[in-house]
């Protein structure tokens, strides 16, 4: 998608939080999470926007008892239950690794879904250390009230229904790249419905998507060394501008603002970002990365970013 919604950002926790009684038992958040608990799956259609870049529209199922659907526009990642399964929309390959609790919570834990991991998540409040309700507003024409949820080192403001009685959205702020960032995420279709099965085709990559073995993908820094020399040798001899690419340990480091790299996550690293253009400077300043390149940096990010 190619619009941008400019969102101003509404809270400061973090400035207020030593003015707020500590109240994990909100009344708000218990009806939110006694509503995810109680039903059988959860389906919604939404915005994810991150503060000065382009608007995802992202689609979600989740299913009692371990089952997830998650589609951005570049990745599907399902959960059938006995695997997790991350399709490449681009490439149409997937690779496919064992469910296991901590890889579903990895997934769960994620901002973006959070809010509506209680579906399947029965410890969804263990890391909650805080919980306050805000002011009443409307998001896109419906009326929610905000809740600021504090929990573990994150902040999430969910905004809560009013006529549902659960969170149809969410706003928090990450740091990247050594820059705060904050995303708004609001759904414009969101439904409970009775649990869904694991063979339903929700659950099922295409039949034309390609499986790939995870050990051929770029899964260790040496794999992507050849790039950082081949494209980026400003970086390599020395750190230029407060990086080097020379080492893992120093790629890892970043520059003087901190990790440019995010494990796990290449679009939302900055160095994908500063590699597109879409943030500045563009690095290299002169030409573009080979498509070969760009997937190899890809699939080395997404795997883990691993030495």
């Amino acid at each position: 998608m190619n619009r941008k919604w400019l969102f101003i950002p509404f809270f400061a926790f973090a400035a207020i939080s030593f003015a707020m009684v500590f109240d994990v038992n909100n009344p708000v958040l218990n009806a939110h999470t006694e509503k995810m608990k109680t039903a059988g799956s959860l389906s919604a259609v939404f915005t994810v926007n991150k503060i000065g870049s382009e608007v995802e529209e992202h689609k979600l199922v989740i299913s009692k008892p371990n089952l997830l659907r998650w589609e951005s526009p570049s990745t599907v990642v399902v959960a059938n239950g006995a695997s997790i399964l991350t399709l490449d929309k681009k490439s149409n390959q997937y690779t496919e690794e064992p469910t296991s609790a901590e890889a579903l919570k990895k997934l769960l834990s994620n901002s973006v879904v959070w809010a509506w991991s209680a579906v399947i998540d029965d410890t969804f409040l263990k890391p909650v250390t805080d919980a306050k309700a805000g002011a009443n507003r409307r998001v896109k024409g419906i009326a929610v009230k905000e809740l600021n949820v504090a929990r573990a080192d994150k902040v999430t403001t969910l905004f809560v229904d009013e006529k549902l009685g659960f969170a149809r959205g969410v706003t928090f702020e990450e740091t990247q790249g050594g820059q705060k960032v904050q995303t708004v995420v609001v759904a414009s279709e969101i439904k409970v419905d009775p649990a869904l099965a694991a063979s339903d085709k929700l659950f099922l990559m295409p039949a034309s998507a390609q499986k790939m073995d995870k050990s051929v993908l770029a899964s260790t820094f040496k794999d992507v060394t050849p790039i950082f020399a081949a494209r980026c040798g400003c970086h390599m001899t020395r750190a230029t501008g407060g990086v080097s690419l020379a080492t893992y340990k120093a790629t890892m480091q970043g520059g003087r603002n901190g990790s440019f790299i995010t494990p796990g996550d290449a679009e939302g690293s900055l160095l994908m970002q500063l590699i597109r253009g879409t943030k500045q400077p563009k690095m290299p300043p002169q030409g573009n990365l080979t498509e070969a390149q760009m997937d190899t940096l890809i699939k080395w990010i997404n795997s883990g970013a691993k030495e």
